[in-house]
């Protein structure tokens, strides 16, 4: 499919490697929040993002609903629920990256085919994807019995709770390891991983929702400035975000190349299946809440599967009649693929030349930030005829 009509049904990223910054990565992705949510009212926000950002919609919905209900004065919903429903959203975006794409993006050649139907075939036997209606505060693994045990089998082929304690110890050597040891698929696709996967990126962790202060920030940024969320900065730099900076993540862990990147998403899907363990697995890892800003005015944020998400809502008054007067969402998709940022970064030294490898190596790349949108390789000439 061309970029063209990419760009038609929702954007695509157009990937130059081995030019510099900020032409190296473009996104043509449109922003259409703010003009689908205006004089809506506020109400339906929840059902319009999660539709529009169908990828990630339970977190999308989740935000919406807890941004406005902040900004209205009220509390939300149940506490308990939100985080398991973040918990179980998060689980099954992860599973679907790591089967549907994972193969087809980190194997080599000769195996995509074969690991691409394994992956698929265990895939459907997933107890994630069960319809299932659970019991409200329900875990992961109480709403799908089965879950874990198909994990251990299929994914790490060990316990989840030994896996996750050794990466803890040790990240890197951990994983390859593993890598080397296990005869799984997954495995595989570590064990293969080319030379790109150890370089160092050199990223700035994102956590403006650590303290109250910097959502404030946040916030009037968002509230002043209409094309921040297209090309954000924080504290005057690019910064990036995903499983590898969570606000419970470890201390003195720098997860900063492409094989972590990678490992830290393999670790949070066991973290997500365990069992509840305060700031370390199950519903109790990953973070989200609100704060109201002003009157009518809130921001929501949640850590979800592919990083921070933030939505900034300001309404028109607080009743139950309130319509929309702003809305603004800030998806990890335009902090990882910023045009000056890590990813950007890591592109400038991969050569112009489109050649397997350089497929395969922008393909790990992109697998380790894992965008929301498709992306295609631009060659070097096709940006001399269109400027000829």
């Amino acid at each position: 499919m061309s970029a063209t009509r990419l760009a038609d049904l929702g954007g695509a990223l157009l990937v130059r490697p081995g030019r510099p910054r900020p032409h190296n990565l473009v996104s043509t992705r449109p922003d259409l929040t703010d003009l689908l949510t205006r004089g809506k009212p506020a109400a339906g926000l929840a059902d319009i993002l999660g539709s529009l950002y169908s990828l990630c919609g339970h977190a999308h919905r989740l935000c919406a609903r807890r941004a406005v209900a902040a900004a209205s004065g009220r509390a939300d919903a149940d506490e308990r629920d939100a985080a398991s429903a973040l918990q179980l959203g998060s689980l099954r975006e992860h599973l679907r990256r790591l089967c549907m794409d994972w193969p087809g993006q980190l194997a080599a050649a000769s195996r995509r085919d074969a690991l691409a139907a394994q992956a698929m075939s265990q895939l459907r036997q997933c107890p994630a994807f069960a319809v299932l209606s659970p019991q409200s505060g329900m875990s992961a693994g109480e709403a799908l019995p089965g879950l874990l045990d198909w994990l251990q089998r299929t994914v790490l082929q060990m316990p989840a709770s030994e896996w996750l304690l050794a990466w803890e110890h040790d990240p890197q050597a951990w994983l390859l390891e593993w890598a080397g040891r296990s005869e799984g698929w997954v495995a595989e696709l570590f064990r293969g991983a080319p030379a790109v996967a150890d370089r160092v990126l050199p990223a700035v962790d994102l956590q403006p929702h650590a303290c109250a202060g910097s959502l404030r920030e946040l916030a009037d940024t968002l509230r002043e400035s209409a094309t921040f969320v297209r090309q954000p900065f924080w504290n005057g730099a690019c910064a990036d975000t995903g499983p590898w900076n969570r606000l419970n993540q470890p201390a003195g862990r720098r997860l900063d190349n492409p094989r972590l990147r990678l490992g830290a998403r393999l670790a949070e899907v066991a973290r997500l299946a365990l069992p509840d363990e305060a700031r370390r697995s199950g519903a109790q890892w990953l973070e989200s809440g609100s704060l109201a800003v002003g009157p009518g005015e809130a921001l929501a944020w949640a850590e979800m599967a592919r990083g921070l998400l933030v939505h900034h809502v300001r309404l028109d008054n607080q009743d139950d009649a309130a319509r929309v007067e702003s809305c603004r969402v800030l998806a990890p998709t335009e902090w990882n693929f910023h045009p000056a940022g890590a990813l950007a970064a890591a592109l400038e030294c991969l050569s112009s030349e489109v050649t397997p490898k350089l497929q395969r190596d922008v393909a790990l790349l992109m697998a380790a930030y894992d965008p929301c949108v498709p992306y295609e390789i631009e060659p070097a000439w096709l940006e001399e005829v269109a400027h000829a």
